[in-house]
């Protein structure tokens, strides 16, 4: 019991070891890791990495999606309120500009070259999708009456689908009264 109290009277880097014959001598412990841990850790950190990196990318893709469909719904929707209260025609048209997807707002007084030089001429302002969204297929242009109904297209539902990088599409369906909801498949359930 003697020793141990003897142990805590000193620093933690110095331990003092007592031998058999009573005599006393200090030794500095060593702190630190090898370069063996380091590596191995490294090693460890970029294993892990290498894993989860594909995921990773195939996560940013689809978030970039769904945030692209999300604003689209949220301008069409906007679209065919201003179309109401404006009592107009509006006309929401999807382009490729640049290698980017464009969605541009329109009335019967401007016209989409128009829109695209010159936001200012834009009823809404031009919607730029995100750059992992490379593409879309099916309805280029939808329109909304001032009744915020749906012009054209029957009574079917127009499909506007949306792809990404990794080739996932979303599609967004609007209804013939207007409305819009999206869903992860192509098409629709």
């Amino acid at each position: 019991m003697k020793e141990a109290w003897r142990l805590l009277k000193f620093p933690v880097d110095t331990m003092v070891v007592a031998s058999s014959r009573g005599k006393r001598w200090s030794q500095t412990a060593e702190t630190g890791v090898t370069m063996l841990e380091v590596m191995t850790v490294v090693a460890i950190i970029g294993i892990a990495t290498a894993l989860a990196l594909p995921n990773f990318a195939n996560w940013l893709a689809r978030s970039d999606l769904r945030e692209g469909i999300i604003e689209l719904q949220g301008n069409l929707n906007l679209a065919r309120m201003t179309a109401m209260n404006r009592n107009t025609t509006i006309t929401v048209t999807l382009a490729m500009v640049n290698n980017r997807v464009n969605v541009t707002f329109t009335d019967p007084a401007s016209n989409q070259a128009a829109c695209t030089a010159d936001n200012q001429r834009c009823i809404l302002p031009t919607q730029i999708l995100p750059g992992r969204v490379t593409g879309f297929s099916g309805t280029a242009s939808v329109q909304f009456n001032s009744l915020g109904m749906r012009v054209g297209g029957g009574t079917a539902a127009q499909a506007m689908r949306l792809t990404n990088s990794q080739g996932t599409t979303f599609e967004i369906q609007v209804t013939s009264a207007g409305k819009s909801r999206w869903c992860t498949t192509s098409p629709c359930p």
